[in-house]
C-alpha cells in the first residue's frame, strides 16, 4: 500500500515570504493584508476588499516603491488552491487555510517584511543600473570584468533577483542572434517581475523565466498555444522536459547561456581583444533597466487622482 501524501501545512507567511521583493504579486496582497490587520485590530470580522481597493493600495505603493502598472490579472493569478486569495461575492481575502494558526503579530510582522522587501527591491534595481553604466565605461579591452558582471547576474534565480536572470539572459540571446543578423524584440516594454519576459525571434516565441515550477510552464504554453516557442529557464528539470509539447522547438537553460552563448561570445571578444560582444550585452541589458524606471516615472506622473 502506497504512502499517503501528507497535507500541506503551509500558511500565508510561508506563502508570501516566498514571492518577497515581487513587485506586482506584493501590490496585490498587501493592501489585502493591511485591511486585515486593521479589522482584527478591531476585533471585526474581515470579509476582504474590492478590486478598486486593491488597486489604490496598488496605487500608493506605486507612489513609494512598487514601479508597476496595475492589471486586474494581477489579481485573477492570485486566485485559487495554488496561490492566495479567494473571491467572495466581489471581495478579495485570503484562502481561510493559509490562516489557520496566525495571528495578527505574525500578519503584522510579515507585512513590515513585505514592505521592506520591496523597498530593497527598488534600491537593487537602481544599484543594477549604476553598476551597468559603470561597467559600460571601462575601456574596451577590459573582458574580465564584464564577463564577472555577465555571469554574476545569471546566477542570480530567486525572488527580485530573478529579474536579473530573465533581463542578461534575454541581452545574451539577443547580442548572440544579432551577430548573425537577426533580432529579438521584446513583446512588452515592462518587465512584470513574476512572469518572466517574452520575446519574439523570427517565427519563435522566446519565454525566458527564473520560476521553474511546473505551473509556470502550462501557463506560459497556454500562451499563444499554436505558436511555436523556445523555453529559457535556469534548470530544465526532467518533471519540465516532461511536460513540454510539441510547439517547443527547444529549450535553453543556464547552463548552455554559459557554455555555448557566453562562450562564443566571449571567444570573438578575446580574438579581437575587445569587449564588443559583452559590451552589448551589458548595454542591452542596461537599456532594459532604464527603461523599467523611465516607464515607471511616466506611469506615476499619468494615475489619476481618487
Amino acid at each position: 500500500m502506497g504512502r499517503r501524501k501528507k497535507p500541506s501545512t503551509r500558511t500565508l507567511v510561508d506563502l508570501l515570504r516566498r514571492q518577497a521583493g515581487r513587485r506586482t504579486v506584493l501590490g496585490v496582497a498587501l493592501p489585502i493584508l493591511s485591511a486585515q490587520i486593521v479589522a482584527l485590530r478591531a476585533g471585526q470580522a474581515f470579509a476582504g476588499i474590492s478590486a478598486k481597493q486593491i488597486e489604490a493600495g496598488f496605487r500608493e505603493l506605486c507612489g513609494m516603491f512598487l514601479h508597476s502598472q496595475f492589471h486586474t490579472t494581477y489579481i485573477d493569478r492570485r486566485l485559487g488552491p495554488r496561490s492566495f486569495l479567494a473571491l467572495d461575492q466581489d471581495l478579495y481575502r485570503f484562502r481561510p487555510a493559509l490562516l489557520e494558526g496566525v495571528s495578527v503579530n505574525d500578519l503584522e510582522t510579515l507585512h513590515e517584511e513585505m514592505v521592506a522587501s520591496l523597498r530593497d527591491a527598488a534600491e537593487q534595481r537602481r544599484a543594477a543600473i549604476r553598476r551597468l553604466e559603470s561597467a559600460c565605461n571601462l575601456p574596451e579591452e577590459q573582458i574580465a570584468e564584464r564577463r564577472q558582471l555577465v555571469e554574476e547576474y545569471l546566477s542570480q534565480f530567486l525572488g527580485s533577483g530573478g529579474e536579473n536572470f530573465e533581463i542578461i539572459s534575454f541581452a545574451i540571446l539577443r547580442e548572440y542572434f544579432r551577430s548573425f543578423g537577426f533580432q529579438l524584440q521584446r513583446f512588452s516594454t515592462t518587465h512584470a517581475n513574476d512572469g518572466g519576459i517574452d520575446y519574439v525571434g523570427g517565427n519563435s516565441i522566446y519565454q525566458v523565466s527564473a520560476d521553474e515550477s511546473l505551473h509556470k510552464l502550462r501557463s506560459d504554453l497556454a500562451k499563444a498555444p499554436d505558436a511555436q516557442r523556445v523555453v529559457v529557464r535556469p534548470n530544465m528539470t526532467p518533471e519540465l522536459l516532461s511536460n513540454i509539447n510539441e510547439q517547443v522547438l527547444e529549450t535553453i537553460e543556464l547552463a548552455d547561456l554559459l557554455a555555448h552563448f557566453v562562450s562564443w561570445l566571449l571567444s570573438r571578444d578575446h580574438r579581437s581583444m575587445k569587449a564588443k560582444h559583452l559590451q552589448g550585452i551589458l548595454q542591452v541589458a542596461l537599456t532594459e533597466f532604464r527603461r523599467e524606471e523611465k516607464a515607471d516615472a511616466i506611469r506615476l506622473r499619468q494615475v489619476p487622482a481618487d
